[in-house]
Parts: structure tokens; C-alpha cells; sequence
């Protein structure tokens, strides 16, 4: 029998369902699709800090050279551009702070924009909230309870940074402002992410301006810590989200008011995010989509052509963002030669690049260790790409084609190739470019072979990527923690005292790292072998595996 609703009565339950009705069920559905990407998060962000504070007097003695030491790192504009502003750097707590603390805010908040957008435009874009949408629930109470799970996660990191900075016996008031201030720097993001998730249809557009959002704030970050005290730069710092919790000066008689920025700006976000989706229709972003062409351009006509298209955005802003910060940091490098008259602080800036005896050398190593790992995290982003083709089901449509596999797969492994390493060449020009014109010119010349001598790391990661892609795709987390452990290494390796061997258990470790050390083309031979080596192996197991 057919039922024919009379006028009046046919209202749905969504229609009827208050706009925060079913909240509790959308966090807990959240809680139960993305707490593993949480958890990973928060314990490692976490890690960092306690980690770093127990080593502080194998960094900074407690005598008269420890104190030089501390006075020079504070004076020293590069490492302010790198790690912020040092308040007090003689004890446990502000060196900790400085050293790892403006880090750990500005991956809280990778971590918080990624997970909120995780939660609301990617299950939007899958069709997964359309379905929840058909039962008994509010407009807003899914976008909610990402946000309820972000804040979540947020103030679980801070609870853990402050309980574990209390029990190292660190004061409990710099404790809880290092913790605070963190954690309202990573609901500051939740609010962008959510923001974000607004704008567009396509996922990838909200991560792109999400994280665009980050670079921005840490770029203007440095630029204003790096200038002089002096300078008209140097008060843009308070106008940048992640330099809050630093210049809430944690163990440095704590500025209690400062943290209200960051609790101001996350409400207002999130405020702006609820009108934002009361306005947009289901499945579209503010900006309506426009409609395309009739017919493709010529160049989409094959799998190259398509890859590009789908990794030409990412590839523009990531090259955007590490050409300005090579030449932000690049006009930096000549101060490290202001330190050579303490012999102190000047052995420390030389461990820091692997040695070399003249300090801008280590200025460039040190350099290069940290970006080169970025693009190797590139890399493996753009080739991702083609996981989440095949997951949408994008990739078996093209494979019905005349398509060959092979060719389908290489269409996403040169772009992920040929882009970082040409971007690592442009960094290996573009650090010393002020510098080398301004006296050595050979000196460009030289930073670009030591960034090429690095390239080989990039590509045995990227190899990696590929192979476990066409072998063992469930391990598809295992190539991001080879790159994960390396970043933690090369930043904070040096600084809590690990043995070389471990230093060296990262696809850059055995790699030269000129000028500091002589050229050995042993390793740069050996690992391209091994890339190639994983390539092939990648590109045999995806000839014959199932595309699910």
C-alpha cells in the first residue's frame, strides 16, 4: 500500500531535528573513524617536549660558558627566524619552549586543520554525511562534532605538555602556560580547518588553504623574529597565530592576557564556520563550482596529462612557500659569522652542521637537513595522490581504458620525482643567493651540490612509497614514519644527545653533507640503486595486484 503524506506533514526528521540534534553521536562517530590519526598525533607532539626538557644541561651547563652559550643563542636573528623568540633560555622550562615549543604549536596545528577537515569536507566529498544527514540529525551537529573532537585532541596535548613539564619539576604556572598556549594554538586551527572545509567542494582545495593559512602565519613568524629589535618588521610577530603561545612567555613571568588571542580567535572561526555552512547547499563550498568546458583540452587525454592536472596545485604552493622561505632564511645566513668570536657557541653552531669549521657552511647544512626532508614529505604527498584516485574509483575508470597500468602508475611517480628534486635544486641556488652575490660567488655553486648530494634520501623515500603502494598497500603508513623519524632526527636528534648510529638511520644519514664533509659517492650510489630497486619492485607488485 502507498502512503501519500497530506499537506503539512511532510517534513523529514532532518527538517525537525533541532541544528545541534544528534551532536553526541556525530563526536563519537568522529571518535571511532579518526582516533588512531589523533592518538599518533598527540603522543608524538607530546614526546618532543619532556624529551627536550630532560636534556637541557647537555645543551646549556649550569656555569659561566653555559650562560655565554644561552646569551649567544638568544642574540643569534637566524636561530630566533627558525625557533622564535627566547625569553629566558637558563632554565629547563624556557629552553624547552624555545627550542621545541614553537614547533610543537605549529604541527598542533597541521595536526588540527588536517583533522577537522578529515572529519567534515572528506566525509562530505565521500558521500558519507549525505547518509548520516538522512536520519535524525542537526544541519550543524556533524561540522560540531569534528570540532568538539579537535578541541578534544587539542586540549589533550596541552594536559599532557603540562602535566609532564610539573613533573620534571619545571615551575607549575610556566607549565601550564607552555601547555595552554599550545593548545589554544591548535584550536585556533580547528577553527581554520573548519573554516576551510566551508569554501570548497574538493578536499584537497581546503587542505591547500588551510595549510597555505599555517605557511603564512610561520613565515611571517620568522620574517618578524629574524629582523632587528629595532626594525618596523618586528612588531608584525603579533599578528601571526603561532607566535601567540611563545610570546605568552611561559617560565619568563607569564603574560596570562596574551592567551585570550588565540581564545578569541578560535571562537571567532568557529563562529564564522557555523554561518558559513548555514548559507552553502550540501556538497558545495561557498565559491559555487563553475561549470567546465565542453570538451577537454588535448593534454588530459592521457594519464600523464591527468596526473598533472590533479598535482599542479599542490606542486604551485608548495614551491611557492619554499622559494620565500630559502630566501627568508637564505638573508640570514652571513649572521652566523658574527658568533665566531665565542668559541663555545660557535663549536655548538658547528655540531649543528655537521661539523663544518666555517659557520655559515653549518648555517647551510643545518639548512638543507630540515628542508630536504620536507620535500621528501612532498613526495610522498604527490604520489598519494594516486592512492585516492584508486579509492574514489577514479583510477579503475581510466584503467578500463586502454591505459596500461604501468603507465598509469608512472603517470603519479614523475611528477613525485621530478618536482622535489628540481624544487631541492632551486633551494640549493636560492639559500646562498645573497650571500654569493654579495661576495663568493662560488659559494652558489657549492649549496647546490650539496642540496643534489641529498637528493638520493628523497628518492629512496619516494621509492619506498611506490613500492609498498604496489606490494603491500595496507602498510601505506609505513614510508610517513621513515619520513616522520627523519624529521624528528634532524631537528631534535642533535639536541637530546641520540648516538650517531641513530642519527645515521634515516635515508639521509649516510648521505655527505657538503661542505661540512668530503664528497663520498658510495652512499649517493647506493641509495639511488635502492630507489631504483624499489621502483621497479613497486611498479611489479601494481602490474599484478588487485585495484580495490
Amino acid at each position: 500500500m502507498t502512503t501519500t503524506a497530506l499537506p503539512g506533514q511532510a517534513h523529514t526528521r532532518h527538517e525537525q531535528a533541532g541544528p545541534l540534534t544528534g551532536t553526541g553521536l556525530a563526536w563519537r562517530r568522529a571518535v571511532r573513524s579518526d582516533r588512531w590519526f589523533w592518538l599518533v598525533w598527540v603522543l608524538v607532539l607530546w614526546s618532543f617536549v619532556p624529551a627536550t626538557t630532560a636534556a637541557y644541561r647537555e645543551t646549556i651547563s649550569d656555569d659561566a660558558a653555559g650562560r655565554e652559550v644561552a646569551a649567544g643563542l638568544a642574540a643569534n636573528p637566524t636561530m630566533r627566524a627558525m625557533l622564535g623568540p627566547p625569553f629566558d633560555l637558563l632554565n629547563a622550562g624556557g629552553f624547552a619552549m624555545w627550542r621545541v615549543g614553537g614547533f610543537t604549536a605549529v604541527m598542533s596545528g597541521v595536526m588540527a586543520a588536517l583533522g577537522v577537515i578529515r572529519a567534515t569536507r572528506a566525509e562530505e566529498e565521500a558521500g558519507r554525511t549525505e547518509l548520516l544527514r538522512a536520519g535524525a540529525i542537526g544541519r550543524h551537529s556533524l561540522l560540531w562534532g569534528a570540532i568538539l573532537l579537535g578541541l578534544t585532541g587539542s586540549g589533550l596535548l596541552g594536559l599532557l605538555i603540562s602535566v609532564s613539564m610539573i613533573g620534571l619539576n619545571t615551575p607549575a604556572a610556566g607549565a601550564l602556560c607552555m601547555g595552554l598556549g599550545i593548545a589554544l594554538t591548535a584550536a585556533v586551527f580547528v577553527g581554520v580547518g573548519a573554516c576551510a572545509a566551508q569554501l570548497s567542494a574538493s578536499t584537497r582545495a581546503c587542505r591547500f588553504v588551510a595549510m597555505g593559512a599555517l605557511g603564512a602565519a610561520y613565515l611571517l613568524r620568522a620574517l618578524a623574529d629574524g629582523s632587528a629589535s629595532d626594525s618596523a618588521l618586528r612588531p608584525l610577530a603579533w599578528l601571526s597565530p603561532v607566535e601567540w603561545a611563545p610570546l605568552a612567555r611561559p617560565y619568563a613571568a607569564e603574560r596570562w592576557w596574551v592567551l585570550a588571542l588565540p581564545a578569541a580567535l578560535a571562537a571567532s572561526l568557529i563562529g564564522l564556520a557555523f554561518a558559513v555552512e548555514a548559507r552553502r547547499d550540501h556538497g558545495a563550498g561557498l565559491r559555487p563550482a563553475r561549470p567546465g568546458p565542453a570538451s577537454a583540452p588535448a593534454r588530459l587525454s592521457s594519464a600523464a596529462g591527468l596526473a598533472w592536472r590533479l598535482t599542479r596545485g599542490s606542486s604551485l604552493g608548495w614551491g611557492i612557500g619554499l622559494v620565500i622561505f630559502a630566501l627568508v632564511m637564505g638573508s640570514l645566513a652571513d649572521v652566523f659569522e658574527t658568533v665566531a668570536d665565542d668559541p663555545e657557541l660557535a663549536e655548538r653552531f658547528r655540531r649543528m652542521g655537521a661539523g663544518a669549521q666555517d659557520l655559515q657552511a653549518a648555517f647551510f647544512v643545518a639548512m638543507l637537513g630540515i628542508l630536504v626532508v620536507l620535500l621528501a614529505v612532498f613526495a610522498l604527498q604527490l604520489f598519494e595522490r594516486l592512492r585516492k584516485e584508486e579509492e574514489a574509483g577514479h583510477a579503475e575508470v581510466i584503467l578500463a581504458t586502454d591505459t596500461a597500468r604501468t603507465r598509469q602508475l608512472l603517470a603519479f611517480v614523475v611528477p613525485a620525482l621530478v618536482v622535489p628534486t628540481g624544487l631541492l635544486a632551486a633551494i640549493g641556488v636560492l639559500l646562498p643567493l645573497q650571500s654569493g652575490l654579495a661576495g663568493d660567488r662560488g659559494l652558489i655553486p657549492r649549496i647546490l651540490g650539496a642540496a643534489m648530494a641529498l637528493a638520493p634520501g628523497v628518492w629512496l623515500c619516494l621509492g619506498l612509497g611506490v613500492a609498498v603502494h604496489g606490494l603491500a598497500p595496507r602498510l601505506r603508513l609505513l614510508p610517513w614514519a621513515v619520513v616522520g623519524w627523519s624529521l624528528v632526527v634532524n631537528w631534535i636528534g642533535g639536541v637530546l644527545g641520540f648516538p650517531q648510529g641513530v642519527l645515521d638511520a634515516t635515508p639521509f644519514g649516510q648521505l655527505p653533507q657538503l661542505p661540512a664533509q668530503p664528497m663520498a659517492w658510495g652512499p649517493v650510489i647506493v641509495e639511488t640503486l635502492l630507489a631504483a630497486a624499489l621502483l621497479v619492485a613497486g611498479f611489479w607488485g601494481y602490474r599484478r595486484r588487485d585495484i580495490t
